[in-house]
């Protein structure tokens, strides 16, 4: 049987405040890593130059992500100053969270990481260091492949397949049933714009589907038709089952004029 040690830690990086930064010198600080998929919490301790953690109660600090080849902020997140200033412990601390949902649009490569502190009063903005060479910046670097992350969703935008089960019905998307197992989940958002009439899926398991090849889906309100009624909102439905292929299919009620606007799609 294999053993692993696996390590319960937190990012602890280490920002200077304030004083002439030479008597104990520190040349560099460690880069963060964070990982994809997971939430990710990163701890600040903020010193003098002598490595005395300062009181930062009551005071507002700004952390981000910046992209090294654009230079533009892709994350931009308040610290959580975590202490009361009464104890040594636990004073001159801050965190923050970068969450899944941040990295989703990250490429896993090195960034430029920094803290600044907010001044409230007049809406200004003080540096913090990342050492005590005066350097701003610290290094982030987003990992990729640990644990699994959200893919983008498919969009189905056009509905002009001409010999659907209802007026208007999209082209095959790809199901991939070879990622799916037996109780393999979908899910889609059905954008409407003043739309009253029907809407239906439908899916096939041929691999070169006919129209005949397509059978309908029942949703998870139970029914494999669902009627809008001037709907102009997001709706969601979930259905499963391992499938080649689906296909969404509406059409109007009489004398109505609008319109199913796209779909998304995850599966």
């Amino acid at each position: 049987m294999q053993t692993v040690s696996r390590y319960l830690l937190t990012n602890v990086v280490i920002c200077y405040v304030s004083g002439y930064h030479g008597r104990q010198f520190k040349v560099y600080d460690r880069r963060i890593t964070i990982h994809r998929g997971v939430y990710n919490p990163v701890s600040f301790t903020f010193k003098n130059e002598d490595q005395k953690a300062q009181d930062v109660v009551g005071k507002t600090y700004e952390f981000s992500i910046i992209d090294n080849e654009t230079n533009q902020s892709v994350v931009t997140r308040l610290l959580k100053i975590t202490d009361d200033g009464s104890t040594v412990s636990t004073k001159g601390t801050a965190t923050v969270e970068v969450t899944p949902g941040d990295l989703l649009k990250l490429d896993a490569k090195f960034y430029n990481f920094s803290v600044r502190e907010l001044v409230t009063d007049d809406g200004s903005t003080l540096v913090t260091y990342s050492d005590t060479g005066y350097n701003a910046a610290g290094t982030l670097e987003v990992l990729d492949g640990a644990y699994p992350h959200a893919i983008n969703s498919t969009t189905v935008s056009v509905f002009n397949h001409t010999t659907g089960p209802l007026g208007k019905t999209s082209g095959s998307v790809n199901a991939k049933p070879g990622e799916n197992n037996n109780k393999a989940l979908h899910t889609i958002a059905v954008y409407t714009k003043n739309f009253s009439g029907a809407f239906r899926v439908q899916a096939t398991m041929s691999l070169s589907p006919a129209d005949a090849d397509y059978f309908d889906v029942t949703l998870n309100d139970s029914t494999t038709t669902h009627t809008f009624s001037s709907s102009t909102d997001v709706t969601d439905f979930n259905f499963t089952g391992v499938y080649q292929y689906v296909r969404f299919s509406w059409d109007n009620d009489t004398g109505n004029t609008g319109i199913v606007d796209k779909i998304l799609y995850r599966h």
